[in-house]
C-alpha cells in the first residue's frame, strides 16, 4: 500500500491541477454510482408518475437557480484580494435570499393559478418545497465556489457522496413509509442541497465569517456586474434548453410519459456523465495548448474518432436492449421507458461524441454561434415537443426531439471540426465509416430482438458481439496508440 500511495503522490503531486480534477472526478463518479445501484430500488417503491413529478420539480427548481442569485456565485473565485472575494459571498447569498422570499409570497399568493395556467398542477400540493429546493441548491452551488477559490476539493468531493447516500436514504425510507411522490421531492432536495453544512464549517474554520463593508459590495456588484447582465441569462437558456422538455411532456400528456423520458435519460446519459465530462475537462487543455502549437486539426479529429469509436456501439447496444433491460432490472412497468430508451439511442450517441469536443467553442472564442446555435436547438426541440403532442403522441415527440438533438449535434460538429481545418470528407466519412462498423456489430442483438427470443439469448448474443467489438477495437485503437 506505501508503494501505491507514494506512486499516486508523484502521479498526482499536492496542488496540482491534476490531482485536484482527479478528487472532484472521483467523488462525482461514486455519487454517481451510488445513484445506479439505488435505481433499481428506487424503481420498485415509486411509480412512474411519481417520477414525473420529480422531473418537473427538478425542472422548476433548476430554471429558477439560475436567477437566484443572478450568478455572482461565479465570481467567487475571482478576485485578487480577499476582502472583494467575501464581498462577492455576501452579495451572492444575500441576493439568493431577496429571490426565494419573492417567489415564496408569488407562490403563496398566486401558487395555484400560475401553475394551472402553465399546466402544472401537479407541483400544486409541493409548491412550497420549490423555494425550499432553490435555496439550498443556490447555497451549495455559492458554497462549491468559495470552496474552490478555498482549494478545499476534497471537502467538495466528501460532500457529493454523503449528498447521494443520505438523499437515497430519505428516498428510500419515505417510499416505505408511504410517502409518495414527496419522498423522491425531499430526498431530490438533500441530494442536491446536502453538504452546506460541512462546507460552512470548512470555510468559516479557515476564513472566518465573511462581514464586508457596505462599500467593498457596492464595488465588488460593480466589478462583475456583466455576470448578471450577460451571464444570468446565457445560463438561463441552456438550463431552458435541457430542464423543458419534462414540463412540455407533462403539458401535452401526463406524468408517466415524463417519468418514462427522465428514468430512460437518465440511464443512456451514464456514460456521457461518468466518461464524457472528464475527456472534456482534459481535451480543453489540450485543444488550448494545440491552437497555439498549431496543431489543433490533428488533436480534435483524434478526439473525434476515439469518441466516436468508444460511444457509438455500447450506447447504441444498450438502447436496443432497453426495453428488456429496464423491465427486467427496473420492473415490468418501466418497460415505456425502455421504448423510448430504443428511440433516444443515437441522439445519446451522437451526445456522447459531440459534447466533450463542444468546449472548442470557448478555445477558439466562438461563442458568438454557439450561443445562437443553443438558440435554434432549443426553439426546435420545443417545436418538436409541441407537434409530436398535438399531431402524434409521446413516441411522435421523444422521437422528433431525438432527431432535432442528433441533427444539431451533427452541425455542432462539423463546424467546430471545420475551423479546426478538417475536411467535410475527412468529418464524415469517419462517422459515416464509424456508424457502419458499430451497426455491423449490432447485427446479431438486433437479430435476436427482431425474432423476440428469450432475454438470455439476446443478452448472449450481446456479449459475442460485444467480444467481436472489443477484439476490432484493440486492433483499430489502442494497438495503434501502442505502437
Amino acid at each position: 500500500m506505501d508503494r501505491i500511495y507514494h506512486f499516486l503522490n508523484r502521479l498526482l503531486p499536492k496542488g496540482s491541477a491534476l490531482r485536484h480534477v482527479s478528487i472532484l472526478a472521483g467523488g462525482t463518479t461514486i455519487a454517481q454510482g451510488l445513484n445506479v445501484l439505488i435505481m433499481p430500488v428506487l424503481s420498485r417503491i415509486y411509480s412512474p408518475s411519481d417520477f414525473g413529478v420529480m422531473a418537473v420539480f427538478v425542472s422548476v427548481t433548476a430554471i429558477l437557480t439560475e436567477l437566484s442569485g443572478f450568478r455572482y456565485h461565479l465570481a467567487i473565485p475571482l478576485p485578487k484580494h480577499e476582502r472583494y472575494a467575501k464581498a462577492v459571498v455576501v452579495l451572492s447569498f444575500f441576493l439568493q435570499a431577496v429571490f426565494v422570499v419573492f417567489i415564496s409570497i408569488v407562490l403563496l399568493v398566486l401558487g395555484k393559478p400560475l401553475l394551472s395556467k402553465v399546466s402544472m398542477e401537479i407541483l400544486i400540493p409541493y409548491r412550497y418545497l420549490v423555494p425550499v429546493g432553490v435555496a439550498g441548491m443556490g447555497a451549495y452551488i455559492a458554497l462549491t465556489q468559495w470552496a474552490i477559490r478555498e482549494k478545499l476539493f476534497q471537502t467538495i468531493a466528501r460532500t457529493k457522496v454523503t449528498q447521494s447516500i443520505s438523499g437515497a436514504i430519505a428516498m428510500v425510507s419515505l417510499g416505505f413509509l408511504g410517502v409518495r411522490p414527496l419522498g423522491l421531492l425531499i430526498g431530490k432536495i438533500i441530494s442536491q442541497a446536502g453538504g452546506i453544512t460541512t462546507l460552512s464549517r470548512s470555510i468559516f474554520k479557515k476564513k472566518g465569517f465573511p462581514r464586508p463593508p457596505l462599500g467593498d459590495i457596492k464595488r465588488a456588484a460593480l466589478r462583475y456586474r456583466k455576470f448578471p447582465m450577460y451571464s444570468t441569462w446565457s445560463g438561463m437558456l441552456n438550463t431552458l434548453g435541457s430542464q423543458i422538455v419534462p414540463i412540455l411532456l407533462v403539458a401535452f400528456f401526463n406524468p408517466e410519459v415524463t417519468g418514462f423520458f427522465t428514468m430512460a435519460q437518465n440511464v443512456l446519459f451514464l456514460p456521457s456523465t461518468l466518461i464524457g465530462q472528464a475527456v472534456g475537462q482534459v481535451f480543453i487543455q489540450k485543444a488550448s495548448v494545440a491552437r497555439y502549437e498549431g496543431n489543433l486539426k490533428e488533436v480534435s479529429m483524434e478526439t473525434y474518432s476515439v469518441l466516436s469509436q468508444l460511444g457509438l456501439f455500447p450506447i447504441l447496444l444498450l438502447s436496443l436492449l432497453s426495453p428488456d433491460l429496464f423491465s427486467f432490472f427496473l420492473g415490468a412497468r418501466w418497460v415505456g421507458a425502455g421504448i423510448f430508451a430504443r428511440i433516444m439511442g443515437f441522439w445519446v450517441a451522437l451526445s456522447f461524441i459531440c459534447s466533450p469536443t463542444s468546449v472548442l467553442f470557448l478555445v477558439m472564442e466562438m461563442q458568438g454561434i454557439h450561443l445562437l446555435i443553443e438558440v435554434l436547438q432549443n426553439v426546435f426541440k420545443i417545436l418538436a415537443i409541441y407537434i409530436g403532442g398535438v399531431f402524434g403522441g409521446p413516441f411522435w415527440a421523444i422521437g422528433l426531439y431525438s432527431f432535432v438533438g442528433a441533427f444539431v449535434y451533427c452541425v455542432k460538429l462539423t463546424i467546430l471540426l471545420k475551423k479546426c481545418g478538417n475536411g467535410m470528407d475527412e468529418i464524415f466519412g469517419k462517422l459515416i465509416k464509424r456508424a457502419l462498423i458499430n451497426l455491423s456489430f449490432l447485427l446479431l442483438p438486433f437479430a435476436a430482438v427482431l425474432l423476440s427470443v428469450s432475454l438470455v439469448f439476446k443478452i448472449l448474443m450481446s456479449l459475442i458481439s460485444l467480444a467481436f467489438f472489443l477484439v476490432w477495437l484493440y486492433f483499430s485503437q489502442f494497438k495503434n496508440l501502442g505502437s
